[in-house]
């Protein structure tokens, strides 16, 4: 019977937390355009809700105030449609009504945002006073040995 070194499991054993930013894996969302991607992003997003696109596209509506039908939601997710891109508004409520987060990062793929969870908003605004901080203590620390050197 052979012995285990506790370095052979203690990477397995680590507590892998969330990623900060949830995003589709790039193959799964793997596109030659903008359009493309929030295609196969909103597909992937449907396909892994949990409910039917007839019950979606009721719960878009409901949340639109407009009427959106499975058969729209099929266009939106066609690739052999290129013409049929689904608005913003529409992206929106789909995020809405099924939480996934990952669908607006599809979106700010090619820019330098990204979509979190309004949870963390005051962490990054705590994070954003620290750095503030940082930067007024440097200046003071500027300031104070400048002072010194003219004494």
């Amino acid at each position: 019977m052979s012995r285990r070194r506790a370095s052979d499991t203690a990477s397995s054993d680590i507590y892998q937390p969330r990623p900060v930013v949830e995003r589709f894996s790039a193959e799964r969302v793997r596109a030659s355009s903008c359009a493309a991607r929030i295609k196969q992003a909103l597909k992937e997003t449907l396909r892994e809700c949990g409910r039917s696109r007839e019950q979606i596209a009721a719960e878009i509506s409901a949340y639109l105030g407009e009427t959106v039908s499975p058969q729209i939601l099929d266009q939106y997710t066609s690739g052999a449609n290129e013409k049929s891109n689904i608005p913003a508004h529409r992206l929106v409520a789909v995020f809405a009504v099924t939480g996934d987060i990952r669908l607006l990062n599809a979106l700010l793929e090619d820019t330098a945002a990204i979509a979190v969870p309004s949870r963390y908003e005051a962490l990054l605004h705590i994070e954003q006073m620290r750095e503030l901080r940082d930067r007024l203590n440097q200046e003071i620390e500027s300031a104070d040995a400048e002072w010194r050197a003219a004494q």
